[in-house]
């Protein structure tokens, strides 16, 4: 028994002693919590309102208040006030009985302020909904003895006179007035003034960037803004976008999935701001690095698309260390290579909107530039950079893996000669262990003459004409002065493929020359998927048909004079016949006319896959329009007019869309993707230009000073250009007329 006793006397001691240390944690851990609370310096803010008959209600805002409510009062002239409310940064006090005119006071704890005058009289502004708004929106204002016989009641928002919309004794409508300010309201009537809450006034006052797309970061500056990131509500243009951090004059938002361009706009407590409009650009493209490997202290170039004019705008990453952009076009940046930034990609970042690059070598060796860019076996390349050997033998160049010679070298240039057996591709050197690769491959690429040049006879060509080229090489060409149509092949041999020999006009059909046309001054052609030529036979206002075998037959009658044409995917022949209607003729003759007109008469249009034409609508203008395809039952698109170039602008500039300038537009073929364009008047350009079709880019591919000369793309001349044909492999044939020459241009 006495056993079973001690044992209980322990498990009572035990318990106590728990319950003990719990209760002293439990202090420690309150008595830790009060010490780690950072107490408030007291301090009243505001008031409102300072005016108003006995009993009405008082809002004291500040900080630092007992809300324990032993050691806090509030007077009025030394009257005191009944406290209905009290926390930490807010009293709400009731005006005392029997009160007078005169000082507020607030006393907490050891603490004491006189926070300003409280009026006695009817005039009383309570509140205002909502306390915060965009200029020309409406606030409630509430109170008593608004109403007058004599003065209508005057509202002024931090200062400003605000536009009363309607009042009674009770409620006043206002609208806010154009950059108002945030601060106090203020009502006045019949002499008396009343002053409210504080109305916070907001205003979107810039965006940055102005342009991006999904998930770019964008700093909204203004007023009036929530400090709490829940209380902004931002949408571009209707979607929502995230808000990640809030000022009261700042905010950073992220744009939404989705994102279109329109305004961006603000919503506080419901009252919404709209702010600049965000413009979603396409993202960024990156054409070309160079170098693609080198030293510290070497500069960079990065060519592409829809980079930012601001360099802030733009970050650029080697193997992941961000490089500063020392300057910015939207299609080009530079920057200085820091060193230490080991091998790795190229990454562009345009306001959050990131490609890749290709790898950067951080290394001693790097080509900077080859010069030409293109050419043919046994052409003279001069290649800079840095790291090369002095000893020409010491550096092994290679085009596309074949080697080249080195004729001389300094430690910065090396000048080589290209191989006999040259192709497209990369332009490497290596030196010692250390290998380095050209920024762009090494076209093999130039001009030569098929057939003809100044002074000869073999061709007459030289009055507008048209050409054709088949997948064997073979081009054919129309002589109009001849009124018929030559073969040359592919080694430059010329022969009459139909028409007279003696160059006879007239009309009719049959093999070879024994067929007439009557071609007059004006003539064009385009060849099928099964090499037969349809030749617009414009003085006999016909289309005919001439077969692989050079049979010639009547295919389109009664088509008026047709200018110039084209065929698209689908087979459809397009005839173009200035200020009338354009044809489109399909595979047995007949035609319907096309709500579509061109007075560009030598001008030959184009389509591309998808049967978009592309078309010069206008002679003497440098501007190119896109007609969406129109395929039966569906709704007709909206011409882009212009998509290329300036309507009442000719010159000559590469950009995108309609930022490029062209001259005059002669004829356009699509190849790869590419829309390629001949733009030559020739007194001005004589240039082979070509567009991206996604991105509307135009670039030169070549442009020539006037004369007659073959070689690369650098050094080549012509005296026109004015029709195109590629054929089946990509070659491209020009007819140079002012030349009386048929040129041949190697593009791969």
């Amino acid at each position: 028994m006495i056993e079973k006793r001690a044992y209980t006397s322990f498990y009572i001691m035990s318990f106590t002693v728990l319950i003990y240390l719990l209760m002293f944690l439990i202090s420690s851990c309150k008595k830790g919590q009060q010490e780690n609370e950072v107490q408030e310096p007291f301090k009243v803010e505001s008031y409102y309102p300072n005016s108003g008959n006995e009993g009405t209600l008082v809002t004291i805002l500040g900080t630092g208040f007992d809300p324990s409510g032993e050691h806090t009062s509030v007077t009025f002239s030394g009257l005191r006030a009944d406290i209905l409310s009290l926390q930490k940064n807010k009293i709400v006090v009731r005006a005392p009985k029997g009160g007078k005119t005169g000082a507020v006071q607030v006393k907490s704890g050891s603490n004491q302020s006189d926070i300003g005058q409280y009026k006695y009289q009817s005039l009383s502004l309570k509140e205002i909904f909502p306390a915060n708004g965009s200029a020309g929106a409406h606030i409630n204002i509430m109170g008593e003895g608004f109403s007058s016989i004599t003065d209508p009641a005057e509202v002024f928002i931090n200062g400003k006179k605000s536009t009363v919309v309607s009042a009674s004794d009770t409620l006043l409508v206002v609208e806010i007035p154009e950059n108002a300010g945030s601060g106090t309201v203020q009502v006045k009537v019949n002499g008396f003034e009343s002053s409210g809450p504080k109305f916070y006034y907001q205003a979107i006052q810039s965006i940055k960037p102005l342009t991006g797309g999904k998930g770019t970061r964008v700093t909204i500056k203004g007023t009036g803004f929530e400090k709490l990131v829940s209380g902004n509500t931002v949408d571009f243009n209707g979607k929502a976008a995230k808000v990640v951090e809030a000022k009261e004059d700042e905010l950073i938002v992220v744009a939404p999935d989705g994102v279109d361009s329109g305004p961006v706009s603000l919503t506080i407590n419901k009252q919404r701001t709209t702010g600049p409009d965000f413009t979603v650009v396409p993202l960024p493209t990156i054409a070309l690095v160079t170098p693609l490997s080198g030293p510290a202290g070497l500069e960079m170039t990065i060519k592409g698309t829809t980079f930012s004019k601001n360099k802030e705008e733009n970050q650029v990453y080697i193997n992941g260390v961000n490089v500063s952009v020392t300057a910015a076009m939207e299609t080009e940046l530079k920057l200085i290579l820091p060193g230490n930034t080991g091998s790795g990609v190229v990454k562009v970042s345009v306001n959050d909107q990131e490609v890749t690059g290709p790898k950067f070598y951080d290394q001693n060796l790097g080509i900077k530039k080859v010069s030409p860019e293109n050419g043919l076996a046994g052409t003279e390349v001069t290649i800079t950079g840095v790291g090369f050997n002095t000893n020409p033998a010491d550096n092994q160049v290679t085009f596309n893996n074949v080697p080249a010679t080195v004729l001389s070298a300094t430690d910065t240039k090396l000048v080589v000669k290209t191989p006999g057996n040259l192709s497209t591709g990369t332009v490497k050197v290596k030196v010692g262990s250390l290998d380095a690769a050209a920024p762009a491959p090494f076209l093999r690429a130039g001009v030569s003459t098929l057939a003809g040049g100044p002074g000869t006879t073999i061709l007459n060509i030289t009055s507008n004409g048209s050409i054709a080229a088949d997948a064997s090489g073979n081009v054919f060409a129309i002589e109009n002065e001849k009124n018929r149509i030559v073969k040359i092949t592919p080694n430059g041999q010329v022969s009459i493929f139909a028409g007279s020999a003696s160059g006879q006009a007239g009309f009719q059909n049959g093999p070879g020359n024994q067929a007439l046309f009557n071609f007059s001054r004006f003539s064009t052609m385009v060849m099928d998927e099964g090499e037969n030529l349809y030749v617009a036979d414009f003085q006999n206002q016909l289309i005919r048909k001439v077969t692989p075998q050079g049979v010639v037959s009547t295919f389109s009658t009664r088509v008026g004079y047709v200018y110039s044409m084209s065929i698209d995917r689908a087979g459809y022949i397009y005839g173009m016949r200035g200020f009338e209607n354009a044809l489109r003729i399909a595979s047995n003759g007949s035609f319907v006319t096309l709500n579509i007109t061109t007075s560009n008469y030598s001008h030959r249009p184009a389509f591309d896959q998808a049967g978009n034409l592309y078309m010069s609508p206008e002679s003497y203008t440098g501007y190119i329009s896109k007609y969406p395809n129109r395929m039966e039952g569906q709704t007709p698109l909206p011409v882009i007019n212009p998509w290329l170039g300036n309507i009442y602008e000719t010159d000559y500039r590469d950009g995108i869309g309609t930022n490029a300038r062209f001259n005059a537009i002669k004829a356009l073929q699509v190849v790869d993707g590419k829309l390629l364009i001949l733009d030559s008047n020739d007194a001005f350009n004589i240039a082979l230009r070509q567009a991206d079709l996604q991105s509307a880019e135009v670039s030169t591919l070549l442009k020539s000073d006037r004369g007659f000369k073959d070689g690369n793309f650098g050094t080549a001349q012509f005296a026109s250009m004015a029709d195109i044909a590629v054929s089946k492999d990509g070659t491209v044939y020009i007819l140079d007329n002012n030349n009386n020459a048929i040129r041949k241009i190697y593009l791969k």
